[in-house]
């Protein structure tokens, strides 16, 4: 259905050394001469001045004019304005006594002064120069008390579960509010409810084409290396869109693509190129329609694309539960065959991590579901239950030939073979 190409090992390169152009005939350049506190700028020598590779889109080109007459010396008035406004700490002159002490006590106080206006003028120069408004006061935050932090801390770290005890002082894990920014999430899954969009009348796709574009996006994130957070929150873009906005079947590989592109830009370091997609797409579409239904997918969703998505909270519910790798690597095969399940997409994201950890849990007989995983996801077995039944059911379902990306996937031994491990009857499960 849809046109497929994987890369070779003469086409395995990186997306940036692709769009890399030739460096031959490339201008030298030459460095301006410069003043203190002043960044050094430079043009080029020779041939046509390139544009800024953002310069139709920020203040680039705006700066640079700004900083060129700064290195001109068309800040000087300013700067001796500034200058002299600097208070100098006057030294009152004694009438002679012939005290060695007192002249020596006035020489210094003028050296003193002297080196601190040499000082503020240094300091203006740079601030100047960084674009530091001259009206610019520091703030005071003398009225802070250390002891006002300590006092409250053991109160905080009481309140929190035990992984974010652990990571309290983190500031990568953030334990402090790690649990009120996943409370937040699930207050925010119902503003992204998705109906059941592909019953509606005149709907031209199927379930079918859907789970078929699913392992299609799979493939490409495996392809491009890319986030799984980016693979979930393309497939949810895709069903926001497909649910505001029907496509025709024809148009469906095109909406993967540019959903997956927009993903790889929300949420990768280094996201693939549009040329890539094309490629990928065997040409199907050219760049403008990729470009236009790129816009399309925004506009519809409103440029929203904070989206709670169901890997994330299952990363949260494995480390409150403390599960081992190969315990969260089921769980992520689970969910990762959740996304291609049509009769998943009207349920809450949170819900299926949550029952998938549960499996996952079951399957390598690692913990109960009790206590602050319960606390913390806010579903017990009996709110899970059945969820658990459908998912279960699933993973006892035969894979379609044509659907095996995944099941390839997490068969693989860095993924733990996970893929190849025995499901267990529903009468274990609960």
């Amino acid at each position: 259905m849809f046109a497929r190409k994987k890369f070779g090992q003469a086409e395995n390169v990186d997306p940036l050394q692709r769009a890399v152009k030739s460096k031959k005939n490339v201008p030298t350049l030459v460095e301006l001469p410069s003043k203190a506190g002043i960044p050094k700028l430079k043009r080029q020598a020779t041939g046509l001045a390139k544009r800024s590779a953002f310069g139709d889109l920020t203040n680039a080109t705006k700066e640079k004019e700004a900083e060129t007459k700064k290195a001109q010396g068309l800040v000087k008035p300013a700067l001796k304005a500034n200058i002299s406004a600097v208070p100098v700490k006057k030294t009152v002159k004694k009438k002679a006594s012939g005290l060695k002490s007192s002249q020596e006590s006035n020489s210094s106080s003028v050296s003193s002064s002297q080196e601190s206006v040499k000082g503020d003028s240094s300091l203006i120069q740079k601030n100047l120069a960084a674009g530091v408004p001259l009206d610019r006061q520091e703030e005071d935050f003398s009225f802070i008390v250390a002891e006002d932090f300590d006092s409250h801390d053991e109160d905080d770290k009481e309140r929190l579960f035990t992984i974010d005890r652990e990571n309290y002082s983190d500031v990568f894990n953030i334990g402090i509010y790690a649990q009120d920014i996943f409370d937040y999430y699930k207050r925010r899954e119902m503003s992204f409810v998705l109906p059941d969009y592909l019953k509606v009348k005149g709907s031209k796709i199927t379930p079918m084409m859907r789970s078929v574009l699913i392992d299609w996006m799979v493939e490409i994130q495996e392809n491009f290396e890319l986030n799984h957070e980016t693979l979930y929150l393309a497939v949810k873009l895709s069903d926001l869109f497909l649910a505001r906005q029907p496509q025709d079947k024809e148009q469906l590989q095109l909406v993967g693509a540019a959903a997956v592109f927009i993903a790889s830009k929300f949420d990768e370091r280094c996201p693939p190129l549009i040329e890539d997609f094309l490629y990928i797409c065997d040409n199907s579409f050219d760049r403008d329609q990729f470009i236009q239904m790129e816009m399309e997918i925004l506009r519809k969703i409103d440029f929203d694309l904070g989206i709670p998505l169901s890997y994330r909270f299952l990363r949260r519910y494995s480390k409150v539960a403390k599960t081992s790798m190969i315990t969260l690597t089921l769980s992520r095969y689970i969910l990762e065959l959740s996304l291609m399940e049509y009769s998943m997409v009207t349920k809450r994201d949170s819900l299926i991590a949550a029952a998938a950890l549960y499996i996952a849990m079951k399957m390598k007989g690692e913990g109960e579901w009790e206590g602050e995983v319960v606390q913390s996801s806010g579903y017990s077995v009996e709110d899970m239950k059945s969820m658990v039944l459908a998912l279960n059911q699933m993973l006892h379902s035969k894979h379609h030939p044509q659907l095996n990306t995944i099941h390839s996937k997490y068969s693989h031994p860095v993924f733990h073979s996970v893929a190849e491990l025995k499901p267990l009857s529903s009468s274990k499960l609960l």
